[in-house]
């Protein structure tokens, strides 16, 4: 009897706890997880100036003030501060203005940046001036940059002997291993203007080319005349050509420049050999067929001229 009492009594004590937990929705039985997302910082930049371009030494140099904007709650000032950029060797900067309330601060900064130019088309040729930067220590999961579509370029910022064309800004990712960070990225157009550089690249060349073609009017008499002029020119021509890449580092390709000066090289070349066989000719008495070779160099010199500028076309 006292046995049935007890386990009435139990049970009587166990089944309220039981039919709770029964009807206690799932939901409310298992507590979730706690989910972590990066923090968003969004950052901006306004080009005051490009300050120079060194095409020799691979580096350029900006003026432009720098800003990031924040929230409090999900990130602290000194954090944001802690960035650095990975393409220049700008060390130190200090900010102008700040605030962690109200999850902002502005940086002024000039400094170098260096880049690995493209020089194929040179001297007409575009290059992209970019400011990257990275956190030092958060990584994707824990810091994430956002473009600030604000990002512009001063009306006032020029640079002598280039063009600033458009400019973008945006973020992407780099890893290191296995692991990975935000990555701004905020990027100017600079371009030379066509007209300028060929003036100065190009037209030289032109009348320099032109003038050594002069020997093709000169009697076949007189061909000491015309290899003289001819040597002349060539001496010239290199000359430019040397002072003409003097301007960019050594580079393991062919730029625009070498290959419209291989082409003149062959002009130079075509014109040395005719006058050469010329002279052969003259001095086996042979005047009359020398004349007419020199008629027959001559258009086929326009053919050569026209296979040469559409061989630059293509390539």
């Amino acid at each position: 009897m006292k046995k049935n009492c007890l386990f009435a009594l139990t049970f009587a004590f166990m089944l309220p706890p039981l039919l709770a937990l029964a009807f206690t929705p799932k939901a409310m039985a298992e507590s979730p997880e706690p989910q972590t997302s990066p923090a968003k910082v969004y950052v901006g930049v306004w080009l005051v100036n490009v300050e120079k371009v060194d095409l020799a030494a691979s580096s350029y140099r900006l003026d432009f003030y720098l800003w990031f904007k924040f929230n409090p709650s999900e990130i602290s000032l000194a954090d944001v501060k802690k960035f650095e950029f990975v393409n220049g060797p700008v060390a130190e900067f200090k900010p102008i203005e700040e605030n962690e309330t109200g999850g902002y601060v502005e940086y002024r900064i000039k400094g170098d940046f260096i880049k690995t130019f493209d020089f194929t088309k040179y001297p007409f040729e575009t290059h992209t001036l970019t400011i990257e930067l990275e956190h030092k220590e958060l990584d994707i999961s824990r810091l994430r940059y956002v473009a600030d579509q604000n990002s512009t370029i001063d009306e006032a910022a020029n640079i002598a002997g280039w063009e600033i064309g458009g400019h973008n800004a945006t973020e992407t990712e780099h890893s290191y291993g296995d692991e990975t960070y935000s990555r701004f990225i905020f990027s100017v157009q600079l371009r030379r203007p066509m007209l300028s550089s060929f003036v100065k690249s190009v037209l030289p060349i032109i009348v320099i080319t032109t003038i050594s073609l002069l020997t093709f009017f000169i009697s076949p008499q007189n061909f000491g005349q015309r290899i003289g002029l001819g040597v002349t020119t060539l001496m010239s021509a290199t000359a430019f050509h040397l002072s003409l890449l003097s301007g960019i580092p050594p580079i393991g390709y062919l730029t625009f420049a070498d290959r419209m000066m291989i082409s003149v090289y062959i002009i130079f070349l075509y014109n040395l050999s005719a006058s050469v066989y010329i002279m052969k000719l003259v001095d086996a008495k042979k005047t009359e067929e020398a004349t007419k070779f020199n008629s027959k160099a001559m258009k086929a010199l326009a053919a050569l001229i026209i296979v040469l500028i559409v061989i630059q076309m293509v390539i």
